[in-house]
């Protein structure tokens, strides 16, 4: 008989002996779900209950159903569940060993509610003295080097993963967080959860899951991954992974992510890509929970803008308006936070926009920690300008101190004012130089600290919106009693125009200005509250003998250009600014009429006294 014949012979009997032994075991649930509880007991230390109906079936493949079931972790501390349905499927040959090797795990509507141990509530650092501060930062940094040095003795494991389960099903679950003593819960609902393969030896475990965190802003968060987690090792490994964000943001927020995990010491390299409407950032980000930098940053971003952040949900955003109208004014400075991060950030944006003001090719370098915000260096191009600047925020201490200088060149002034809510005031091009210095834990007292100069250089810069040639050359045809004939125009060409701000005591004061128009000069000083922008500013012009040219009632004589003419301007800077500067004409020819008076007087007083006519000519008009 060959060797071919005898096995096909031998396959039938070895069937026959396989169910001999497997059907008294398959028939017996009671001992089926004792050798279960065993197996889960001996690898995970839970105890499996089933108070529902059970069923097996033995084909297509070996599979326990139960209904009811409950899994209690060994400490009372640590998460239970309960479940309206639980499938498992078994491999059948290792049930000759008394081995349950699990080949698949289903749930469905599971139930499982954590209860933690009440977080301790976050010092407010706001309270702190600058001696306590250095204290909580030495403590704080302690704590970090510790708790790195004893990261990774233990590692807690998910139950699928220690059962090296070969599919895991998860539907219409949900799991209820809390504190104990507390009221309030945080609910998160799976609709799915799929996984394949897991294991902890490096292979790699399709991951997908759909979840739902439901309240005043529903979450919902989809997941595609490729995962391989090495236990030897104690490292992951996220060879893929794609997220999509709906209801955090306006948009949804789609992130691609690889890259490295060391489970033990709690660090990840990623790889990453975000984006969210037309925002795109791209680059590296390493998170180490006890390193520092804990984040530390290297991103690409085509363009940022603070509107990214609106939340979708209308609710959200009604609460969000009323935080903000509720702070309006004065809004103190988020010194917890400054003083808890610890970031290092390299980034490069291609245009971010803030109150109306773009800023293009910007890059930046950001560190901080322990309450010192560093921006090292930041360039860019501004209103067709470039930008060039160091600023630093010191929340280290009890009050928080601000440090900024840079450089503003060649600016479009046109369009730097639109930006700022202010139209049809000035164009031309700018440049500013600055060095200044405040301190204060909200925006207003910061505000109103600035301290320092802002030097200010102009090119082809021309008023638009008031004519001062217009206006003095109205106030001179007033003086000579005539009439203009010419239209002149509403604004006003410099020739040369820079200023000196000095900034303190909540105010910016020009000191001075100088201004030269073809035909007038003007010099002046003035204010300008910080908080309010209310200005007050008092200009004193000279006029020359070329106003004539632009109307024949503008023509000036000797004591036209003798004298002082104020030019006085004030308003709010949201204001009209054709409605900021007026001219005393009525004043000036007032103060004319008086020294022509006195002029004629005085003659014939020296015709009448002739050389006796000094001394009663000071006793009279004083000179």
């Amino acid at each position: 008989m060959s060797r071919k014949l005898l096995i096909v012979l031998a396959i039938p009997l070895l069937l026959i002996i396989l169910v001999v032994i497997l059907v008294p075991l398959l028939l017996d649930e009671d001992k089926l779900l004792a050798l279960a509880a065993e197996q889960v007991r001996e690898k995970t230390g839970a105890t499996l209950r089933v108070d529902g109906d059970t069923h097996i079936g033995l084909f297509p493949r070996l599979a326990l159903a139960l209904g009811e079931v409950s899994l209690q972790m060994p400490a009372e501390s640590e998460p239970g569940l309960r479940a309206q349905r639980l499938a498992i499927g078994v491999q059948l040959f290792p049930l000759l060993r008394r081995e349950l090797v699990i080949d698949s795990i289903e749930l469905d509507g599971v139930d499982a509610k954590i209860v933690s141990e009440p977080a301790p509530a976050p010092l407010d650092t706001t309270k702190l003295s600058d001696a306590e501060l250095k204290a909580f930062y030495d403590t704080r940094r302690e704590t970090m080097q510790a708790a790195g040095e004893s990261a990774g003795a233990a590692t807690a494991l998910a139950i699928p993963l220690a059962l090296n389960v070969g599919k895991l099903n998860i539907d219409n679950s949900r799991v209820t967080l809390s504190e104990r003593g507390s009221s309030e819960q945080t609910v998160v609902e799976i609709e799915r959860v799929t996984a394949s393969g897991l294991n902890l030896a490096g292979r790699t475990i399709p991951v997908e899951a759909h979840i739902r965190l439901p309240g005043d802003t529903p979450l919902d968060l989809k997941v595609d991954a490729r995962l391989a987690i090495d236990q030897q090792s104690q490292q992951a490994t996220i060879e893929s992974l794609r997220a999509v964000v709906s209801g955090a943001l306006a948009e949804p927020l789609e992130v691609e992510a690889s890259g490295p995990v060391l489970m033990n010491q709690q660090v990840a390299d990623l790889q990453l890509t975000a984006t969210t409407g037309a925002l795109e950032a791209k680059g590296k980000l390493r998170y180490a929970s006890f390193e520092s930098p804990q984040i530390n940053a290297n991103l690409h971003l085509n363009e940022f803008t603070p509107a990214i952040f609106a939340v979708a949900s209308p609710e959200a955003a009604a609460a969000a308006g009323e935080d903000a109208t509720a702070q309006a004014g004065d809004t103190p400075l988020p010194l917890n936070a400054l003083r808890a991060i610890d970031t290092l950030a390299l980034l490069r944006i291609d245009s971010a926009r803030f109150s109306g003001h773009e800023l293009s090719d910007l890059d930046a370098r950001l560190r901080a920690v322990d309450g010192m915000v560093n921006l090292s260096r930041v360039t860019g191009k501004l209103h067709g300008g470039d930008i060039d600047f160091r600023a630093s925020l010191n929340a280290r201490g009890s009050t928080a101190k601000l440090n900024t200088a840079g450089s503003l060149a060649n600016v479009d002034i046109a369009a730097g004012l639109a930006a700022s809510g202010v139209q049809d005031a000035l164009t031309g091009r700018a440049s500013l130089n600055w060095k200044l210095h405040a301190s204060g834990n909200t925006t207003n007292a910061l505000t109103g600290s600035l301290r320092g100069p802002i030097e200010l250089t102009t090119q082809d810069a021309v008023l638009t919106a008031v004519g001062v040639e217009q206006k003095l050359c109205q106030a001179v045809a007033l003086v000579n009693q005539e009439r203009m004939s010419a239209q002149l125009p509403d604004s006003s060409p410099f020739q040369q125009l820079s200023a000196t701000i000095n900034l303190g005591g909540g105010k910016a004061r020009l000191q001075p200005l100088a201004a030269q128009f073809p035909d007038i000069g003007l010099t002046g000083q003035g204010e300008m509250d910080l908080l309010s922008l209310d200005f007050k500013t008092s200009f004193v012009a000279r006029l020359s003998a070329g106003l004539s040219e632009l109307d024949p009632a503008c023509r000036v004589n000797q004591r036209l250009t003798a004298i002082d003419w104020p030019v006085r301007c004030k308003g709010n800077i949201g204001g009209e600014p054709k409605d900021w500067c007026s001219i005393d004409s009525g004043g000036i020819v007032r103060d004319l009429a008086t020294d022509e008076v006195k002029r004629k007087a005085k003659k014939e007083l020296q015709d009448k006294l002739g050389d006796d006519a000094g001394d009663a000519l000071k006793k009279l008009f004083g000179n």
